[in-house]
């Protein structure tokens, strides 16, 4: 099993390692010198083959070689709008949607929403969730965790999808089922945006706002699911209808209990 480890603004050359990706290496994965791993850039969505030269937890160095394009990345653009949820689900789906291609993660506030951010908070709970998404692209093989962005009012939120081909506010009791449309969607490969409401549901004023914004309200069926099941549900369906064509890894997991977050949203 290859291990994979962020490091931004890959170049070529001996270098000193992050701490973090240091205690990763050698701490958690018990790399040694001689032993080899991938590093990539998840801005530059570049990787590159490299060699542990000094083992620190601490303060690692490592050899890294010719810089290349990524193997693995999202094939096209998939957004997500997510209402803030209590507990750890934003936490779930953060790293469900990294592994499922999703290229932006929108936090959003809505009105019948549990769970409020205080401003002083939004800047740590951002931080926390794209290290989530940093772990969970090392794990899949993904070069590109999606770039994650709140928390932001409701309309604001789906106005930074706006530049997506289709967009659908899902709503159980919408007429348009999702899958007839999102098949459509997939064939023509065009970017997908999908706006996810609270537990409490979205309000008939905040879906209005969403067909204002071009997104079209549709259903999964009759069965209410939960929000984080939904997240998970449109996410797989674009994987599958799509062929997985931006991902041949195997689903092998490294991350061996190192992530360190714990559900705080």
């Amino acid at each position: 099993m290859t291990v994979r480890a962020p490091i931004a603004g890959l170049v070529e050359g001996e270098h000193v390692l992050p701490a973090e990706t240091s205690h990763y290496l050698c701490r958690v994965r018990r790399l040694e010198p001689g032993d080899r791993f991938v590093a990539f850039d998840p801005a530059a969505r570049t990787e590159a083959e490299a060699t542990i030269v000094l083992a620190s937890p601490s303060a690692a160095r490592a050899r890294i070689e010719v810089v290349r394009a990524a193997d693995v990345v999202a094939a096209s653009d998939i957004v997500l709008v997510y209402a803030l949820a209590k507990g750890d689900k934003v936490d779930d789906v953060v790293r469900d949607a990294t592994e499922l291609g999703a290229t932006r993660i929108i936090v959003t506030r809505t009105e019948r929403a549990v769970v409020k951010a205080p401003a002083d908070r939004v800047r740590e709970k951002l931080d926390r969730w794209r290290r989530i998404a940093e772990q969970a692209a090392r794990q899949c093989g993904r070069a590109d965790p999606p770039s994650i962005d709140g928390v932001l009012d409701w309309p604001d939120a789906l106005e930074r999808a706006s530049d997506c081909d289709m967009r659908f506010c899902l709503d159980p009791r919408a007429d348009l089922a999702l899958g007839t449309a999102l098949l459509r969607s997939v064939e023509r490969g065009t970017s997908l945006a999908f706006a996810i409401g609270p537990e409490g549901g979205l309000s008939p004023a905040e879906i209005a706002t969403a067909r204002a914004r071009g997104f079209l309200p549709a259903s999964l069926g009759r069965f209410v699911l939960r929000t984080e099941t939904v997240a998970a549900a449109v996410l797989g369906a674009v994987r599958i209808l799509s062929g997985g064509d931006d991902d041949d890894s195997n689903g092998d997991d490294d991350s061996n209990g190192d992530d360190d977050s714990n559900g705080d949203a």
